[in-house]
């Protein structure tokens, strides 16, 4: 007679096999995949193609340009922080260069290097005219610096992370860097990316609120190679959470993220990824599978490209 403890673990594990082998397709079963703003709602409405491949079928950029760029001012700003914390004051332009410095290095060990040395002079320049900009009225007024903020929701996982939560006096802030010039909102192009990031801080909004019980006071876009321009009047696109109006269009994007959601599951399962309606030329341009993608073979038939 086999040993009641060795009967329990067999038992066990055939238990564990049956499950396994049962599909996960049962909505008491059903394993909830993990989506992000930024690296999924926003990517898949810039184009469905181009997240397909990138995003689940897995391939690598060829010219990483904007993830080093926005990489490094992101670790930066950390460090930045750190610093701050540590030291009581603000890094001056020569500890900028050494943690700038610092930061390369690491990013080079993981494969991931600025494409020219222009790209790495600018990232280099707008560190140092933030910090002169923003200075220790910046840094001594922030409570958290990536605050990762996560909510279930019926069918998947909500996932976000806010670079900077600050105070303002009494108002709480919640602010995102973004490694680039302001959107042109005399276009239209430029309107709707200025739109997908203004949803961007809705869902963080969102996930703040879902966690503390109330809204952030607003929120900040905050364009940083706008300060090589020295319009500083331009680096600060605000969102005020303290108007209805606002409260309500969260409200709506959260329903239309989780429809995106089913579109983006949808498309994987059947691997068919659409075109965008609209697309900036741009972003066709730099694009590694352009040159069988019917969009760009029509810009290119329209001597837009």
């Amino acid at each position: 007679m086999k040993d009641p403890k060795i009967k329990k673990l067999l038992d066990g594990l055939s238990e564990f096999i049956r499950e396994r082998e049962s599909p996960l397709t049962h909505k008491e079963k059903r394993i909830k995949n993990r989506y992000t703003i930024t690296g999924d709602i926003i990517s898949y409405s810039i184009c469905p193609r181009q997240y397909g491949f990138y995003k689940i079928l897995g391939y690598a950029p060829s010219n990483p340009t904007q993830e080093w760029y926005g990489n490094i001012i992101h670790r930066f700003l950390k460090r930045a922080h750190l610093f701050y914390l540590r030291e009581n004051r603000v890094v001056n332009d020569e500890e900028t260069e050494k943690i700038f410095n610092l930061i390369e290095k690491s990013m080079e060990a993981e494969g991931v290097r600025a494409t020219n040395p222009k790209v790495r002079e600018s990232a280099l320049k707008v560190l140092k005219k933030f910090c002169s900009v923003e200075g220790e009225q910046f840094f001594k007024s922030i409570v958290e610096a990536e605050l990762r903020l996560i909510k279930e929701l019926d069918n998947f996982i909500l996932y976000g992370i806010i670079d900077v939560l600050r105070t303002e006096g009494e108002k709480v802030e919640i602010w995102d860097y973004k490694g680039m010039e302001r959107p042109d909102e005399t276009n239209l192009y430029g309107r709707e990316k200025l739109n997908r990031y203004k949803k961007q801080m809705y869902v963080y909004g969102f996930l703040f609120k879902e966690r503390t019980g109330t809204f952030p006071d607003k929120a900040v876009l905050y364009f940083m190679n706008e300060l090589l321009k020295e319009n500083l009047e331009k680096t600060k696109f605000i969102i005020d959470f303290q108007k209805e109006e606002i409260q309500n269009e969260v409200e709506d994007f959260i329903e239309e993220f989780k429809r995106i959601v089913e579109e983006i599951e949808e498309s994987q399962k059947t691997n068919n990824w659409r075109l965008p309606e609209n697309i900036d030329k741009n972003t066709c341009k730099q694009c590694d599978f352009r040159w069988d993608c019917p969009k760009f073979l029509s810009f290119k038939e329209e001597q837009v490209i």
